[in-house]
């Protein structure tokens, strides 16, 4: 993928990061994090997209696993909840797109096309949040691993 593309994509989910934030109350100065994390979550997803465009899981997983981290690492650092900043970082990797067209095809009748993105989206948001979980517990073990080090220490 071209290197431009990536900024783009980074720009636009960093965009999006940033206005769910304003519209949450948080900090100015949280608001530009937020919008760093979502914008490298969504750079992250668009560069692990397959050559064909259609969502992969993979995708969603990597950026969300991204997001994750960032969230974690940062609310460790600036002694704030992470979810200030894995909410608006995971906002540009919802898969609504995914959700509008599977009501589309229901309404229209098309329940086996339904059905199709219907799973599609399910895997998407089960590997999102996937990758909130193992995050988490990943920054929990690494916690207490190091209270553990400390006081043997």
């Amino acid at each position: 993928m071209l290197w431009y593309k990536l900024v783009l994509a980074a720009l636009w989910g960093a965009g999006a990061a940033a206005a769910l934030s304003y519209c949450f109350n948080i900090s100015r100065y949280n608001i530009v994090w937020g919008a760093l994390v979502g914008g490298l979550g969504w750079a992250i997803y668009t560069a692990f997209l397959p050559a064909s465009g259609v969502a992969d899981n993979r995708a969603y997983f990597l950026g969300a696993l991204i997001v994750a981290i960032l969230s974690e690492i940062l609310a460790r650092v600036q002694q704030k909840p992470a979810t200030i900043y894995l909410v608006p970082g995971l906002l540009p990797l919802v898969p609504g797109g995914g959700m509008f067209e599977t009501m589309e095809a229901t309404v229209k009748g098309n329940l086996e096309e339904a059905l199709l993105l219907g799973f599609s989206t399910l895997t998407c948001a089960g590997a999102i949040a996937l990758a909130i979980a193992l995050a988490t517990s990943g920054k929990r073990i690494v916690v207490a691993i190091l209270r553990h080090v400390r006081r043997k220490g």
